[in-house]
């Protein structure tokens, strides 16, 4: 099981496709509310955790959540802007060996980043991420990609290598709010994911693609794509006011369930609900979803993508990785593919939130390279979570 807290939904910027709006005094959840979900999660067999927002380190007892979570036994991931990071903080976050950072950034420099993320945050971004690589920091970057910096990924890959950084994670723009003004389209998902297969086939000295036993992951792009939305099952959000939802993507969406935290209960119900919404469906599937062989255990793919182009949560999928991934495979040699197919499997099968009949699309390994550096972290599976 993974959860993602939003710590707060303030944040200090006004990045262009963002789906959180709120200002520097939006709410934020207590501390002791905090304390008690991640205990009662924990109990509930989750072990890792991601802190978000908004900016979570517009969040004062930031570090107070991050003692209890790590002194617990969870593996932690903070998604930042980086820009209200310093020394001191930065020194503070050293000591938490399964912690990392994942820092936003959009671009390989200034003119594309700022485009996306505002005036001058390029470089105080850049600053933050160069202080947290010299105190040896687990640092990654999260890109969200558009129209707008497609062009550049192969660039910010080749950033990434030069700077050290341990992992990158790059996913098209989510459709939801601000996002929806993004042109976001099955060719930008393809040439994406094409730009990140190609430079794991170019870098196999930088790129971390595991290779399991003879028999332990097949190179299957079915087991990748073919698996019920995990939203509400295995995945979890908590919002600012105590809510537990399935996913923020779809969060304000009239039919998908939210229930307020109250003890572990919770979690079964919401899933309980999640399962009623998935009723039936994979028989009411329409398009290409409805014939599709995959329909008994995919139950149509994402329900993000699905609402994020104002289609009905039984409708087709408009963007089908699994059919994009397909046609990938043939540009390549087979090995390769094989290769880089297997590691994702192999990713997919040992991640803290694995689970045989479900998985999140937006969070799969194929949008994610991680490169071969040395670190508690990275000489751990768990590193690919």
């Amino acid at each position: 099981m993974a959860l993602d807290l939003y710590l707060t939904s303030a944040c200090n910027l006004r990045c262009r496709y963002c789906f959180k709006l709120d200002h520097e005094d939006a709410p934020r959840i207590p501390l002791a509310d905090v304390c008690t979900i991640l205990k009662t999660a924990y109990q509930q067999h989750n072990r890792y955790v991601s802190f978000s927002g908004g900016e979570p380190f517009l969040y004062k007892d930031i570090f107070d959540v991050l003692d209890f979570a790590h002194d617990m036994g969870y593996w932690i991931t903070i998604l930042s802007h980086g820009g209200l990071l310093d020394a001191a903080r930065i020194d503070r976050l050293r000591w938490y060996w399964r912690l990392r950072v994942r820092i936003s950034l959009d671009g390989p420099d200034a003119k594309t980043h700022d485009f996306l993320r505002g005036p001058g945050t390029f470089d105080t971004t850049m600053s933050k991420v160069e202080m947290l690589l010299k105190k040896g920091v687990n640092v990654g970057l999260g890109v969200t990609v558009s129209e707008h910096n497609l062009d550049s990924v192969e660039d910010l890959l080749r950033l990434c290598v030069e700077k050290g950084i341990a992992f990158v994670r790059c996913i098209p723009v989510a459709r939801v709010k601000k996002g929806k003004a993004a042109h976001v389209t099955t060719l930008l998902h393809e040439r994406l994911l094409e730009t990140l297969i190609r430079f794991a086939v170019n870098h196999p000295r930088h790129v971390d693609l595991p290779q399991p036993n003879h028999g332990q992951a097949p190179a299957s792009i079915d087991l990748l794509t073919t698996r019920r939305c995990m939203a509400g099952k295995q995945f979890f959000g908590v919002t600012s006011d105590r809510r537990l939802v399935p996913c923020a993507l779809i969060e304000d969406h009239p039919d998908i369930p939210s229930v307020p935290f109250e003890d572990g209960e919770s979690f079964e119900r919401l899933g309980r609900q999640m399962d009623a919404l998935f009723e039936g469906m994979k028989d009411r599937l329409g398009g290409i979803c409805k014939t599709c062989e995959f329909r008994e255990v995919c139950y149509g793919g994402c329900l993000a993508e699905k609402i994020s182009f104002d289609r009905g949560l039984a409708d087709e999928q408009p963007i089908c990785t699994k059919l994009i991934l397909e046609r990938l495979a043939t540009r390549f040699e087979q090995a390769d593919i094989d290769r880089i197919v297997r590691s994702w499997v192999w990713q997919l099968q040992n991640s803290l939130e694995a689970n045989t009949s479900h998985s999140c699309m937006r969070q799969a390994p194929y949008w994610n390279l991680n490169f071969k550096l040395h670190g508690a972290w990275s000489e751990t599976a768990l590193r690919f979570n």
